[in-house]
């Protein structure tokens, strides 16, 4: 399971984008949105990390790190 820190997820529809276009290629995807910034966590090969932080940008979000 990795978690990374999220700008721009400001509420659950935001959540619920995230998760309702991301969790066909990456599996279950958590999102914490009593956090800031928000943290999204998901079980990810690193081999697609990068695939991942680009679908996020390309929703609006901007991973910021990988705790």
């Amino acid at each position: 399971m990795k978690t990374f820190e999220v700008n721009n997820v400001h509420c659950q529809n935001c959540a619920n984008t995230i998760k309702n276009a991301l969790e066909d290629d990456f599996g279950e995807i958590k999102v914490d949105l009593s956090k800031e910034p928000r943290q999204v966590s998901l079980d990810i090969k690193d081999s697609d990390v990068e695939k991942f932080k680009s679908e996020m940008a390309d929703l609006g979000f901007d991973v910021i790190k990988e705790l």
